[in-house]
């Protein structure tokens, strides 16, 4: 997801030996995960996945995540009723705009419940992010704790398959 805070992650990781009892949430992973890489023997971090992509799939299969079922539709009611207040937020956003607010992107899913919900709010800024219009897309400068620069590296991208004999079948059906 886009909203994968980096920069902090690779600063956990380098604090794991500090840490105990951590409990991370997170949904659909674009990059390895630092801290993840870090606690191989999830000694110190436990990490709770909405949504899984290759990497979660993997560290799912490996003990190193658990996967959380879900309709993702219905997390922010999870969140707004049923899941305690989370002790802290950290995603990533865009910078400050001229009206005080840090967008989410194209990340908008339940980030606005959690962080009305959340104890302490970081926001981890990242120019390369793309300005995402839409409603209740950000979070104002007033419900933000802390902020975080981001390391602005590209943002990633998931590869495309080559199509198959199978899809082009299929793609063969359709067109026709």
């Amino acid at each position: 997801m886009l909203s994968q805070p980096d920069a902090f992650d690779k600063a956990l990781a380098e604090r794991v030996r500090d840490l105990r009892e951590v409990n991370l949430r997170g949904c659909l992973s674009m990059r390895p995960r630092a801290v993840l890489e870090a606690d191989p023997g999830c000694e110190r971090v436990s990490f709770f996945n909405w949504h899984l992509g290759g990497y979660d799939r993997k560290q799912c299969d490996s003990g190193m995540q658990s996967y959380i079922p879900c309709n993702l539709g219905e997390i922010p009611d999870y969140y707004r009723r049923f899941i305690d207040p989370p002790d802290m937020m950290v995603i990533k956003t865009c910078p400050v705009d001229a009206r005080g607010y840090f967008n989410f992107s194209a990340s908008n899913l339940w980030h606005g419940a959690v962080a009305s919900r959340a104890k302490v709010v970081v926001v981890e800024v990242d120019p390369a992010l793309p300005y995402v219009h839409g409603i209740d897309n950000g979070l104002h400068v007033s419900q933000v704790d802390y902020v975080i620069d981001g390391e602005g590296q590209p943002l990633p991208e998931l590869p495309n398959a080559a199509p198959t004999d199978v899809d082009r079948a299929v793609g063969r059906l359709i067109a026709g």
